[in-house]
């Protein structure tokens, strides 16, 4: 699996780096519509390599993504962490029952103390 990983990333990066050089003319890129850059008065551009404006866009993307997902899953990470310390608290509770219980045995109270927390 390994082998195939490897292969695979080495083929992607021959792949983009061959992209890379077949699109490396500069262009114009313009930050502003013209229509809107007629309105401001503000003409705000960059010449850059194409593959820049390309992999930036995917490296964009995937950013946007990442943080949609994260936003998306909050609701799940609290839930887990709700759930958390409510099994904190019961095994907690467990563990006072039985140190009530075993009030005689101080050793088996500390034993199953120190089982409770592994």
């Amino acid at each position: 699996m390994r082998l195939i990983r490897t292969l695979f990333l080495l083929c992607l990066a021959t792949l983009l780096f061959l992209l890379s050089i077949a699109n490396s003319e500069k262009v114009t890129a313009y930050f502003l519509p013209e229509n809107l850059t007629s309105l401001l008065g503000i003409k705000i551009s960059i010449n850059i390599p194409l593959f820049l404006i390309f992999f930036s866009g995917i490296f964009i993307g995937l950013v946007i993504g990442f943080v949609w997902e994260w936003l998306r899953e909050y609701k799940f990470r609290v839930e887990a962490n709700n759930y958390q310390k409510r099994l904190f608290r019961a095994e907690t509770e467990l563990s006072e029952l039985h140190a009530k219980e075993n009030k005689k045995d101080d050793v088996l109270t500390l034993l199953e103390k120190v089982e409770m927390k592994n």
